[in-house]
């Protein structure tokens, strides 16, 4: 996630503190499709997201006593 931001932070830079002229380049544009595409590389990370959920059993708990369960959730768009 944190190189989205870094992407998204340089396309502002690109886009709107760059006043550089060339003739087969818009730094505007550049900026934009960076800004873009880290929002978008941001999005992806956090859909992709994973949930872990962790229970301990206590140690008066039967037979399962000190038995570590774990839950891994993992949501995906698709």
């Amino acid at each position: 996630m944190a190189a989205g931001i870094v992407l998204v932070i340089v396309g502002a830079i690109f886009a709107f503190a760059v006043k550089a002229e060339s003739s087969w380049l818009d730094t505007r544009v550049l900026g934009l499709i960076l800004m873009l595409g880290g929002l978008a590389f941001v999005a992806r990370s956090l859909v992709r997201r994973r949930e872990v959920t962790t229970r301990e059993a206590g140690a008066g708990a039967g037979a399962g006593s000190g038995v570590e369960e774990t839950t891994v959730v993992e949501r995906k768009v698709e």
